[in-house]
């Protein structure tokens, strides 16, 4: 038979006394929303993008993308017919997690200029007046994957994004709302 230690038995007798009185009794324990700042403009929701797909991160780059994303990629130097590329959120999440995996790309840039120069405006989508989007011109466009001895590049004075943020009521957020990616427009000018 094995016999038992006094010292926890006294501590665990002094534990269920002091639980007997009335004024004891604690509220049921709720864990409370951790606030976060991710997401709570435009301006930061860009700013993850462009620090996700450098760092190639598919689970931030999942993050910043509504649901609903429609992208468009329209080259008017490429033949009729062949000019306009569309992407989903799912192309987008595939897309840096392929870069992620390759064991050829040895770098990634997204330089969007400098986030002073995000200047959020209303839509221009009269279907989507809630929305918000910010234009990017060419010269502050510089989008570069190293992959072995080639460099892939997107940027220069012939590009154009637009990018168009939907909000969400989000409790946790300091402004009430996220904003995410829900669409993307990028052109490039013809060159003659």
């Amino acid at each position: 038979m094995t016999r038992l230690h006094p010292v926890p038995l006294l501590f665990l007798a002094a534990l269920v006394m002091g639980g007997c009185g009335d004024d004891d009794e604690l509220p049921p324990l709720a864990p409370k929303p951790k606030p976060t700042a991710e997401l709570a403009s435009p301006e930061i929701t860009l700013g993850m993008l462009q620090r996700a797909y450098e760092a190639r991160d598919s689970v931030t780059t999942g993050r910043v993308y509504d649901t609903g994303y429609a992208g468009t990629s329209t080259d008017l130097n490429d033949p009729p017919g062949s000019q306009t590329v569309n992407f989903t959120r799912a192309d987008e999440i595939a897309h840096v997690a392929a870069l992620a995996r390759s064991t050829t790309v040895t770098g990634v840039t997204c330089d969007l200029g400098s986030p002073t120069s995000w200047l959020p405006l209303p839509s221009d989508d009269l279907a989507h007046p809630e929305w918000t989007m910010i234009h990017i011109v060419g010269g502050n466009i510089r989008i570069e994957i190293a992959d072995g001895a080639s460099i892939l590049q997107a940027g220069g004075a012939s590009e154009m994004m637009t990018f168009y943020f939907a909000p969400h009521p989000d409790s946790t957020s300091p402004t009430g709302t996220i904003w995410k990616v829900i669409r993307w427009d990028e052109s490039r000018a013809g060159v003659p």
